[in-house]
């Protein structure tokens, strides 16, 4: 029985510090459901990515393999295409829903560009909206790689 014991605590603890670990690795805050209207615009980090997400459908983007791993040949795909807002990113979707915690970005081209669509999920921390740029959806970022959206330009 106390052999049970000793390593029924030893994963435990391994476990608790596996936790702890998964957490520390990622930033951005909770999930947050968004409106489209909090969305578009251009979202920037520190690493030179740039997304601007433009109202409709459509985005344009600069340097997003800085923040996110993607195939040999997706970093020419992904400098533009068609966004969608997901409130669940279970069912494919073919429009945007009006409020959503992940943003599918579809690339230029036809069916062999699907590969390099990348997730941004979106976030709410103490600074604000971010976007976490993914691959899947367990994936999590670092505060360096998060996309934090620019204020406009005061005229």
């Amino acid at each position: 029985m106390a052999v049970r014991s000793v390593l029924s605590i030893r994963s435990s603890c391994a476990l608790a510090i596996s936790a702890l670990l998964a957490s520390g690795c990622s930033a951005g805050g909770p999930s947050f459901e968004a409106s489209q209207n909090d969305i578009v615009g251009t979202w920037s980090n520190p690493k030179g990515a740039r997304l601007l997400i433009e109202p409709g459908d459509s985005f344009r983007a600069e340097k997003l393999t800085k923040v996110v791993a993607v195939q040999d040949g997706c970093d020419q795909a992904l400098s533009g295409g068609r966004w969608l807002l997901l409130a669940d990113t279970t069912n494919v979707a073919r429009t945007s829903d009006p409020q959503g915690s992940t943003i599918d970005l579809l690339p230029i081209g036809g069916t062999e560009t699907l590969a390099c669509s990348v997730l941004a999920k979106i976030a709410k921390d103490t600074a604000g909206i971010n976007l976490c740029l993914v691959e899947d959806e367990d994936q999590t970022c670092a505060e360096g790689d998060l996309l934090r959206k620019v204020p406009p330009a005061r005229g």
